[in-house]
């Protein structure tokens, strides 16, 4: 085996070629290994379908790249294919290749009981084909696990009672495929010390296709035997908060943010390693109070129904320098976050957040009424004439489902009558938020023909009484409720958009703080002496 380095302080790489046969063998035994901070497989169908009619036509598929050296005993997975293996002093920990080697090993080693669809050989056409998930592959496709030994391919043959031309051909194929020879580097590895398999890898995945820079830094801050990486950590913290998940790009940019770097900066460039631990900490933290800024001062009850995701970096900033903020910053905050939704200017770039990024200052008041200053001015007429055309995860429609929520809902029948709804139990249910009503033909689809209410059936519509009161926390009176019983979807779809529209426009009112002053005079707390918020 090569040695580490050479007198220039340089790896010295070994060359090697493996037939595919050899790699299945080292797959089967445990010899090969996939560090815990590779990403998942992630390779369609036909990136699966040509590797295998690259190897049957003699095409390169790339040099695979392996750090050798020890590996405990663990269970290895490799796309769907996965075994339990002993511990080895010779393993190949897979730098680069590892979509390539989980096709060939779940294509030739599982039993395709997976999620993966089957790859079959053509012996007709001569091509390899995706099989489909519920019909039987015609009688002459050969499935590729067949081609992995000739003794079952075989075997396979005479049960189908194959002409001896095509009985050839699928042998001279099976033979193409054991006997292809990949070339691959091996690096010298401890099995320990991991900083060389990090940087080549990150090198690595700047091109073809990469990773995003995201789960780049989590590679480079995770461990070879599987500790999550900062990212991950700081998801599963705030995922206690009942918020839901936040995307892991928002917590990377989020980290960017919180270090008092640039939007177009990066983390792995901008943050020193022996300083990423403390930041993450901060990060966890300031992300956890921007949560509750959002859910307690701004109404915005889940992730799944924030407007805009890119304001939760800039709060962690805000909330990483100034972690006990003033009520009366509170209130302005919430003017700033629903005048940047309701005119648009939350949409993320790092031309439009590099000044709300140094917006933020060591003076808390400061910052807070410089947040104000970069958005333009909101007035009666910036408030929406109109619902949106329902297309649910767009901006305007999570407005209206929040407007929506700030009434208040209450369950309408069953034995839970009165309650308030839970609308983040709801959010995963495909029902959400529950069309009650198709739209009258030619009527566009809006939000008044959705309710935040778990689906009730047509008899248990029924069994509603329209004089009911706790319609009204759905924004639907008596006489709509009454058409919509009768089949007037029209006349029920015109009156809850009236309604919903005064209340939505009411709501951006009040949390816009649409004629409110924001210039104030010290001392804060004067403005709540007689309850001014």
């Amino acid at each position: 085996m090569a040695q580490a380095s050479n007198a220039t302080g340089a790896i010295e790489l070994e060359t090697k070629t493996f037939s595919v046969a050899k790699l299945l063998d080292a797959i089967r035994t445990g010899r090969m290994r996939i560090p815990r901070f590779q990403r998942g497989f992630r390779w369609s169908d036909e990136d699966r379908r040509l590797l295998f009619d690259s190897l049957q036509a003699g095409y390169p598929i790339g040099t695979l790249l392996l750090a050798r050296g020890e590996a405990p005993a663990d269970r290895v997975t490799l796309g769907g294919y996965s075994i339990d293996v002993p511990a080895t002093s010779d393993a190949l920990w897979v730098v680069d290749g590892q979509q390539r080697l989980s096709t060939l090993a779940t294509a030739l080693l599982e039993d395709h009981s997976g999620a993966y669809r089957s790859i079959y050989f053509d012996l007709e056409a001569e091509r390899f084909e995706i099989g489909a998930r519920r019909r039987a592959p015609p009688p002459h496709w050969a499935p590729v696990h067949m081609l992995s030994s000739s003794s079952i391919l075989n075997k396979w043959l005479r049960e189908q009672a194959m002409s001896d031309r095509i009985s050839d051909r699928a042998d001279e194929i099976s033979r193409r495929i054991r006997e292809y020879t990949i070339p691959a580097y091996l690096v010298p590895y401890d099995g320990r010390n991991d900083a060389l398999l990090k940087q080549i890898f990150a090198r690595i995945n700047r091109r073809g296709r990469a990773l995003e820079s995201h789960e780049v830094f989590q590679a480079l801050h995770a461990s070879v035997l599987g500790a999550k990486g900062p990212i991950d950590r700081v998801r599963d913290d705030l995922a206690q908060l009942g918020f839901g998940s936040i995307d892991p790009r928002q917590v990377e940019r989020a980290a960017l943010a919180v270090a008092g770097g640039d939007p177009g900066g990066s983390l792995e460039r901008d943050v020193p390693e022996a300083d990423v631990p403390a930041l993450f900490d901060r990060v966890s933290k300031s992300l956890a109070a921007a949560i509750d800024f959002l859910a307690n001062d701004a109404g915005v009850l889940h992730i799944d129904l924030l407007p805009y995701g890119g304001t939760l970096p800039l709060l962690a900033r805000l909330f990483a320098e100034h972690p006990a903020l003033h009520v009366r910053n509170r209130d302005l905050l919430r003017r700033w976050f629903w005048r940047g939704t309701l005119t648009g200017h939350h949409r993320t770039d790092n031309k439009t957040d590099r000044p709300r990024w140094r917006a933020i200052v060591t003076d808390e008041h400061a910052s807070v009424q410089a947040l104000l200053k970069l958005l333009p001015p909101v007035t009666e007429d910036s408030l929406p004439g109109a619902l949106a055309p329902f297309r649910r995860g767009t901006a305007r429609v999570d407005v209206e489902l929040l407007a929506m929520f700030a009434l208040g809902p209450r369950v309408l029948s069953g034995d839970d009558r009165g309650a308030e709804i839970a609308i983040p139990s709801l959010l995963g249910n495909p029902d959400f938020p529950w069309p009650v009503a198709e739209p009258a033909p030619g009527a566009e689809k809006t939000s008044a023909l959705f309710l935040l209410h778990a689906p009730i059936d047509q008899r248990g519509l029924h069994e509603i009484d329209p004089s009911d009161e706790l319609l009204s926390t759905h924004a639907i009176d008596p006489a709509g409720f009454r058409a919509l019983l009768a089949g007037d979807v029209a006349e029920f779809q015109q009156r809850r958009a009236s309604s919903l529209l005064r209340h939505l426009r009411a709501f951006l009112r009040e949390q816009a703080g649409i004629g409110a002053a924001d210039r104030d005079r010290p001392p804060l707390d004067a403005y709540f002496m007689d309850g001014e918020a």
